[in-house]
């Protein structure tokens, strides 16, 4: 078996019975196929980083997973053609896991959204913008130009 993980992001106005509806539904296909779900957790309502579909908001919800991977093309379809999804992305995280020590460990908590969205700031105020961006031939430049100035 393989361990997978998939973020799958939904509109932020539906019912919780909808979202439930949904996770139940990915659950289904996965057991269906003999695969063992890990993890699902709702990481809640978050700004999308662009627009999407007029939406600028939206609910992450994240499913970890064990599968032989004959589900995933039915995982992602059903993703695809539920108009209540806006994106969705699967990885594969390990190949050729041993399900009963993966379950074992299933105890572990997930991946908090915390460690996913890190607030970064957009620049460094301390250091001037051609230190900033590793571009320091410009000042090098100066340097050499004050340089040759005082020797006049």
């Amino acid at each position: 078996m393989h361990e997978y993980e998939t973020i799958y992001v939904v509109k932020h106005d539906l019912p919780a019975d909808q979202v439930k509806s949904i996770q139940d539904k990915l659950k289904d296909i996965l057991i269906k196929a003999q695969g063992h779900v890990l993890h699902h957790v709702d990481w809640g309502k978050r700004r999308l980083a662009y627009r999407v579909d007029k939406f600028h908001q939206a609910q992450y919800l994240y499913l970890q997973y064990l599968d032989r991977g004959a589900s995933i093309a039915e995982l992602e379809r059903v993703l695809k053609y539920d108009d209540r999804v806006l994106k969705f992305l699967t990885v594969k995280l390990k190949e050729q896991v041993n399900p009963e020590e993966r379950m074992a460990q299933t105890a572990a908590a997930p991946v908090a959204p915390e460690e996913v969205f890190r607030e970064e700031p957009a620049y460094d105020r301390d250091r001037p913008p051609r230190e900033r961006h590793g571009d320091s031939r410009r000042v090098e430049e100066e340097e050499m130009m004050s340089g040759e100035e005082g020797e006049e």
